[in-house]
């Protein structure tokens, strides 16, 4: 038998090859799962192309690297069929697996099988195509090795390729080392099949076909240009889809800044814009030594239209209301809805005769009856006026006396308006009494913990539970929090108040996970007070540690603003509670006046998407983009989605339509007290 020597650096160029192609399919078909239509088939020729030229410049380069005593040459027949039948099996066999994107172990045979076959056909119809003038002498057994490793190398390369198809966080390290796994299985095929091969010592070289030295050059030219091209596509490409992420965080981002500055419903002004433009109005007349007033306006009624005839026809009672409204005052007025039935006003109107006379304008504006889908229909308007700055040089003082200048309207009559007096203010018993009864039901067990689960739709499954205070009143009865919430934060007992949720609904997770449902998680509330207090991780932490439970089932929502309030901050509290295991949960998103450039450096582990936007399903004049939008971007930023404020079978049907699969409302349970929850039974009839 002939003696041959093998050449190390080709040895190592064909190695570096099969690694290199191996690197640029993983990195291309990861393309055609992102992709559809003709841009997914070019994706997947292109990624086929660059596996099958990938594995046979690896095989030629390696065949090149045995240095017979007198130099080779080669049938072009054999070597153009060699490629043809590399790339063509490579782009069959990743079609097979990748042509419903989805896995199964049928495809992955049929791939393989396709694969493992063009390989083994290339290489050897590659090792027939050397012109000498006796016939290979093969070796049956490292022949046998060589299909073996060709059909496995194969079947590993696209599973590989499937289970590396998405992009996320730390896959490119995965596809580096799945590259040098497959390029060494490559590898290994091939010269196992070369050791198959011997050659009489009285060969000779045919004359005629193409030279070694002249087809090695062809050869790396080749392979160079095609991964190259297909790298540098991939790379354009990647390039491209950040550039149109960027692009599409930015309008999303301005979308939300404006939906953050207006009322969904009426499109007015929200509270957000209008205190930002108080502030700017008492600067600008704390400069110019001048005056304004605030008008604090609340519907008459109201309650009983919405009682009588439906949260529909009240909702478009206020849009009318507000078109009214909007027509009485100047265009260079602020108008801005505020709560329910509440509108506030800031007008040039610099004297009390001038407020005075404006006021009368918006009350008789309101008086006509309103036609609402076939509906008469009427309210009034009580108003409350502030002057400044004789009525408060602060935006606070201004609102709280406005606000008791309207209520002192309501207790006079109604319909019409007042100008704020000392004597209106209701500073004194009331709130005092508040403040009292507040700290009594705190120390006297008085507050209560209500569960409203968030329930996975598509399995039925209650994968936990938010945690909802309430204040059982001895006198009273259940108030909701927003009946003492706000009081507890102007006194700071909120921080006391929080405390005793978080380790009241600690202890009930740890009971229920006592019963046996460990897969359990609770959210509570923070309040922005409590997010930024010093002492928060560690009252955390020994709160899970006094109830032995896993820091992940602990769930901590802030809202949208409070997270934005001092972003740089919120990112450093949210990295010391991923520290410990807790997650956090970005709550009423949509409402805050955030950027989501900045909002998705923070470490967050949940997006619960606002109730005003699942509001909007089904309304006409809302754009659906938006919330398809957020929830792709939701996910894009590796966040648990959830929605909360689902009343409806519309709402859920559009929301699992859209990928959103965990959702939270009343459609499936008003928030409850603990008796009333068995958690053995975890799942709701899924309604479809």
């Amino acid at each position: 038998m002939m003696h041959v020597t093998w050449d190390s650096g080709l040895v190592l160029a064909s190695v570096f090859i099969a690694f290199l192609a191996s690197f640029s399919a993983l990195d291309t078909v990861a393309r055609v799962a992102d992709s559809r239509g003709m841009k997914a088939l070019f994706w997947l020729i292109g990624g086929g192309a660059a596996m099958g030229i990938g594995i046979w410049s690896m095989h030629f380069i390696g065949m090149m690297a045995m240095h017979f005593q007198m130099p080779m040459r080669y049938n072009p027949g054999e070597t153009v069929f060699s490629i043809i039948v590399a790339v063509v099996g490579s782009i069959i066999a990743l079609w097979a697996v990748f042509r419903h994107n989805q896995f199964t172990l049928t495809n992955l045979l049929i791939g393989s099988i396709i694969l493992g076959s063009s390989v083994i056909a290339m290489h050897y119809t590659g090792m027939a195509g050397l012109r000498i003038s006796q016939p290979i002498v093969w070796h049956k057994t490292p022949v046998i090795i060589s299909i073996i490793i060709a059909y496995t190398a194969s079947a590993v390369a696209l599973w590989l390729a499937f289970r590396l198809r998405n992009n996320y966080a730390g896959v490119l390290n995965r596809r580096f080392f799945a590259a040098l796994i497959m390029g060494a299985a490559i590898a290994g095929m091939h010269y196992t099949g070369m050791y198959a091969a011997h050659f009489e010592s009285t060969m000779q070289v045919l004359p005629g076909g193409v030279g070694s030295q002249r087809l090695i050059i062809w050869v790396f030219m080749f392979t160079l240009i095609i991964l190259g091209s297909n790298l540098f596509g991939s790379m354009i490409e990647s390039q491209l889809r950040v550039s149109r992420m960027t692009t599409k965080l930015k309008q999303t981002n301005e979308e939300l800044r404006q939906m953050a500055l207006h009322d969904p419903l009426t499109t007015l002004a929200n509270r957000t814009l209008f205190e930002d433009k108080l502030n700017d109005y008492i600067q600008s007349a704390k400069y110019n030594s001048s005056s304004f007033s605030l008008l604090y306006m609340d519907l008459d009624g109201f309650k009983m239209v919405n009682d009588a005839y439906g949260h529909d026809i009240g909702d478009k009672l206020l849009v009318e209301v507000a078109k009214r409204l909007n027509a009485a005052v100047n265009p260079s007025d602020i108008l801005a809805r505020v709560g329910g039935d509440e509108f506030v006003l800031l007008s040039n109107a610099n004297s009390e005769m001038d407020a005075s006379l404006l006021a009368e304008k918006l009350v008789a504006a309101i008086e006509p009856e309103f036609l609402v889908e076939a509906f008469e229909l009427r309210v009034s308007l009580s108003i409350g006026i502030a002057m400044f700055p004789a009525h408060g040089i602060e935006a606070r003082e201004m609102l709280f006396n406005a606000d008791s200048a309207m209520y002192h309207t309501k207790n006079s009559g109604r319909n019409g308006f007042s100008i704020y007096q000392p004597s209106m203010s209701p500073i004194g018993r009331s709130q005092v009494q508040l403040k009292n009864e507040l700290w009594r039901a705190i120390h006297n067990n008085e507050l209560r913990l209500f569960y409203q689960p968030k329930l996975n739709v598509t399995s039925g499954e209650i994968i936990g539970y938010e945690a909802l205070v309430r204040w059982q009143h001895p006198e009273r009865g259940l108030k909701t929090p927003d009946k003492f919430l706000p009081i507890a934060e102007q006194t700071g007992m909120i921080l006391l108040l929080g405390e005793w949720v978080l380790n009241e609904a600690c202890h009930q997770l740890a009971i229920w996970h006592q019963q046996g449902a460990d897969h359990l998680s609770i959210s509570v509330n923070l309040s922005a007070q409590q997010f930024e207090q010093k002492s928060l991780i560690y009252l955390v932490t020994r709160t899970l540690e006094e109830y032995r439970l896993a820091p992940k089932k602990l769930i901590l929502e802030i809202t949208e603003t409070t997270a934005m309030r001092y972003p740089q901050e919120s990112i450093k509290i949210l990295e010391e509670l991923k520290a410990i295991g807790v997650q956090v949960a970005i709550d009423d998103f949509g409402t805050g006046y955030s950027s989501l450039l900045y909002l998705q450096n923070m470490p967050a582990t949940e997006l619960k998407i606002d109730r005003a936007f699942i509001n909007s399903i089904g309304h006409k004049d809302t754009d659906p983009q938006l919330l398809s939008m957020i929830i792709e971007l939701a996910k894009n930023m590796n966040l648990n989605i959830v929605a909360e404020g689902v009343e409806s079978e519309e709402q859920q049907t559009y929301l699992v339509n859209l990928g959103c699969d965990v959702h939270q409302g009343y459609y499936f349970s008003r928030p409850v007290p603990p008796s009333e929850i068995t958690v053995v039974a975890n799942k709701y009839p899924v309604r479809a």
